[in-house]
């Protein structure tokens, strides 16, 4: 009996330790998000900034990941930060919603823009940002920098590699052919 309950106890501490770590809750897909304050910071900083990290600033090319960093990045955040899209060719600003493009070369083809923005209002309004006076939809911005940007979303995406089957398995399987060894030795 007292064999029974040492690896029953044995058995139930190697599963516990083999449960892997709860995911981040700034994980969507194979993308992870960092928010990073930095008042004040240019777009151009923050995207030299999150390059430096390993990653860029955030691309949001669907519903569900804007819906993602609305719920879990920007909860309980105030102002707006950078995000990674940027406008080309509207020098005289009568097409504020055409010539967008990612950092990363995707396309675009999801938008979420507050229902008066892009509005091309102030100086170079050519780079985008989530702006929490218009709950986190999105904003083009450029001139009021100081006033309204608090930091940018940093992108990484991880590659997807094997799992690696934990030590604790191991040691289970191998405390399970070892206890059986040794019972049917002492039957003998």
């Amino acid at each position: 009996m007292k064999n029974k309950s040492m690896l029953f106890v044995s058995a139930l501490l190697m599963i516990l330790l083999a449960v892997p770590a709860a995911a981040s809750n700034y994980s969507f897909g194979d993308s992870k998000y960092k928010i990073v304050t930095s008042k004040g910071i240019s777009w151009n900083d923050a995207r030299l900034a999150a390059e430096a990290a390993g990653g860029h600033l955030a691309t949001i090319t669907s519903i569900e990941e804007n819906n993602f960093l609305k719920d879990r990045i920007f909860k309980n955040k105030k102002d707006a930060y950078w995000l990674g899209a940027y406008q080309t060719g509207d020098n005289d600003k009568s097409t504020p919603t055409e010539n967008w493009n990612w950092v990363t070369g995707e396309e675009w083809n999801f938008a979420d823009w507050s229902n008066v923005e892009p509005n091309n209002a102030q100086i170079n309004e050519i780079h985008l940002s989530a702006d929490s006076r218009y709950q986190f939809q999105w904003n083009d911005e450029g001139s009021a920098i100081d006033t309204m940007i608090k930091g940018y979303v940093i992108e990484t995406t991880s590659t997807p590699t094997p799992t690696p089957i934990p030590a604790a398995i191991w040691l289970l399987g191998a405390g399970v052919v070892g206890l059986a060894g040794f019972k049917g030795k002492s039957k003998k």
